[in-house]
């Protein structure tokens, strides 16, 4: 008897050592998956692909400072002159089929988007003129001017094997279904249109600090599926939009339910300015018509009915989020906010005075009697968004305005945004360490058509030049001054219409991985979604619960 128990016991403590840590986790909604891990497709691509396949060079951490963290950089360097970046690029580094990632491999990246523009989602070849390699573990960028914010442009810089990609005849068409990756979890070990499993590199650098054996990625199509889901209690990280979520999330396990939703950037009503629709195309570029449905957006409601109280209304043209006040210039938030408040009345007036009438529909036309008619796209599931939508279109309609709500599925609603097939969205900004990133990928001319947080379309030579100039600045004052300008050509110009400052969507589960980012240690951004490169830094931190279920 007593040798029994001590095989049982034996078996209990191997079969716990030897248990799979297995993470499971929400970060994009779709209601089936296509396999797609080309870091180059930004609106197809799998959103587990950047930073867990491929590993960024640097990432900055915005909430300390915009503090760097080397990955697979080691250092960088900027030239005298500020015209030239020198990155060193860590030494005994392999992809994970065991071949060294070398410097090479970063050069072959930076051509490779020099080449191709549609894969130039950074933006590399507005900024660099040429790439060479200095030394063995060197790589040295020449840039085409001072930009003392290249670092940070390159967030989303994949570095890419050369000797997997050099074969590949388009490179932004390629599915790389089998990926070859630098980063933590680059196995696709199962893949179905329901789930998928993604595991750990054989060959990770960093694999010392990597505790979690395998993402699960289960299928889930919007906010209602997650709402369904929660009750089996197998949701390790995500983040969804939960209303009363005391109630319908850390009530269902009091003891590892948690969340955190700090203020993050602007959403903003977005009017495609290169549409093709003539009717749509006059009244878009007409300031006038910008503002009047400003006047119509009952930001109140939208935060308060749709968000449930989690966002917050933003009072300013600009469009700055709240977070970033003390960059505010106060020119920029005079008389130009008086267009950011709900008013039927004063809509109807400005639209009457700029002489869009009534037809018989009841529906405004152009002063040159073209019809108005737009749909306003937002992905299907998003709850929270379509019923502000719903929200904002009422308040259209009440002014004559014929619009109407579109739900396409996220990934064709992120490939319209690229494209330009589109009339109006919702879309929110890019986070960054200060408010730059936020206005240069949202409003500078050479992300039109490559980004889709772009969605405006906007593009002014002026606003450039500003840009520009912030990019050539090296010191605090210079770059805030020229940030009051820029914030005062977007109030003066009104290019986008603001809304509201979303949270940032956080949920985590403690029943099986300890670790967890929380209001109490805020460390880091600490959502998973697809534009937080420090999420990276968040899954190397989680520890699996001994003996969890």
């Amino acid at each position: 008897m007593k040798r029994i128990l001590i095989a049982l016991c034996a078996s209990t403590i191997i079969g716990n050592a030897s248990a799979e840590a297995l993470l499971t986790m929400h970060i994009e909604e779709q209601t089936s998956w296509v396999r797609n891990f080309n870091p180059f497709d930004a609106a197809g691509r799998r959103q587990s692909t950047l930073d867990f396949i491929y590993e960024p060079l640097v990432i900055f951490n915005a909430y300390d400072n915009g503090k760097p963290i080397y990955r697979l950089a080691t250092a960088y360097k900027f030239s005298d002159d500020l015209k030239s970046v020198t990155y060193t690029i860590r030494d005994g580094v392999k992809w994970s089929d065991g071949q060294p990632l070398t410097a090479k491999d970063v050069k072959f990246t930076f051509d490779l988007m020099m080449k191709n523009p549609s894969i130039d989602i950074v933006g590399v070849g507005a900024a660099v003129q040429s790439v060479e390699l200095p030394a063995p573990n060197q790589v040295k960028v020449n840039l085409k001017d001072v930009d003392s914010q290249f670092p940070e442009s390159l967030a989303d810089f994949t570095v890419v094997p050369e000797h997997v990609w050099k074969g590949v005849g388009d490179p932004f068409a390629y599915k790389n279904e089998n990926p070859v990756g630098s980063g933590p979890m680059t196995e696709i070990r199962r893949f179905t249109p329901q789930v998928y499993e993604q595991c750990r590199n054989p060959n990770y650098w960093d694999a010392e600090h990597l505790k979690v054996d395998c993402l699960k990625l289960p299928q889930i199509s919007g906010n209602d599926q997650m709402l369904a889901t929660l009750p089996e209690g197998n949701m390790d990280w995500f983040g969804s939009f939960l209303p009363e979520i005391e109630k319908t999330y850390v009530s269902l396990d009091p003891k590892h339910n948690g969340y955190w939703q700090p203020s993050a950037n602007t959403v903003s009503f977005e009017m495609n300015l290169k549409t093709t629709n003539p009717g749509n195309k006059a009244a878009f570029d007409d300031i006038k018509f910008r503002q009047a449905v400003s006047l119509l957006m009952d930001r109140k409601s939208m935060v308060d009915i749709a968000g449930f109280g989690y966002p917050q209304v933003n009072p300013h043209a600009t469009g700055l989020p709240l977070h970033f006040d003390n960059w505010a210039n106060p020119q920029a938030q005079q008389g130009q906010d008086a267009w950011m408040g709900y008013d039927v009345d004063k809509a109807n007036k400005l639209l009457d005075e700029a002489g869009y009438a009534k037809g018989a529909d009841g529906f405004r036309k152009t002063p040159k009697g073209e019809p108005i008619a737009f749909t306003v796209a937002v992905p299907n599931g998003w709850t929270d968004w379509i019923d502000a939508v719903q929200i904002g279109v009422e308040g259209l309609r009440k002014a004559g305005i014929n619009a109407s709500v579109a739900t396409p599925e996220y990934e064709q609603w992120n490939k319209q945004i690229v494209e330009g097939n589109y009339d109006t969205v919702f879309q929110s900004r890019p986070d960054g360490p200060t408010p730059f990133r936020a206005y240069y990928q949202t409003l500078a001319t050479p992300f039109v058509g490559r980004s889709s947080f772009a969605a405006s379309r906007y593009s002014n030579a002026d606003l450039d030049k500003l840009f520009e100039d912030y990019k050539r600045a090296s010191k605090d004052a210079d770059f805030r001054a020229i940030f009051g300008k820029i914030q005062l050509h977007i109030a003066d110009n009104f290019p986008m219409v603001p809304l509201f400052n979303g949270p940032t969507w956080y949920q985590y589960s403690s029943k099986r991985f300890t670790g967890w980012v929380t209001k109490d240690d805020p460390a880091m951004n600490p959502e998973n979604h697809d534009d937080n490169r420090i999420r990276l830094m968040h899954l190397l931190r989680l520890k699996p619960v001994a003996n969890a279920d």
